[in-house]
């Protein structure tokens, strides 16, 4: 494929940039009126602002804060599945944390028969 634009030197480009930097920018008159009656009239047509809503208080911010019920559904799911997993404990896990942390140790902090450890 070959590119049909004429390539411009640096002489040629400079004039170009220099002409550019002398135009006049400010649009004319005539366009900033009819600019202006445009937004006046979109402005009579559009609908009048709406008072922003009452926000709730401390629970209404941590509901926002957990997103809703979206939110509150991903956060019950999570704690029924760890509720289930702590209770029920299943054997697969049992053998991971034992293969990562050792066979469990119980170790007793008082006789079996003094409970409240008072006696001395």
């Amino acid at each position: 494929m070959t590119d049909k634009h004429d390539h411009l030197d640096d002489f040629e480009l400079d004039a170009l940039f220099a002409s550019a930097r002398k135009a006049d920018l400010e649009p004319s008159p005539d366009f900033m009126a009819r600019l202006f009656d445009d937004i006046d009239l979109v402005a009579a047509e559009a609908p009048p602002a709406e008072e922003p809503a009452v926000r709730g208080g401390l629970f209404a911010s941590i509901w926002d804060a957990v997103g809703g019920w979206i939110g509150a559904s991903g956060l019950a799911a999570a704690t029924a599945a760890g509720v289930w997993v702590g209770v029920v404990s299943p054997s697969s896990l049992d053998n991971v944390t034992s293969a990562f942390f050792g066979d469990s140790v119980s170790v007793s902090l008082f006789a079996s028969d003094d409970v409240l450890g008072v006696d001395g």
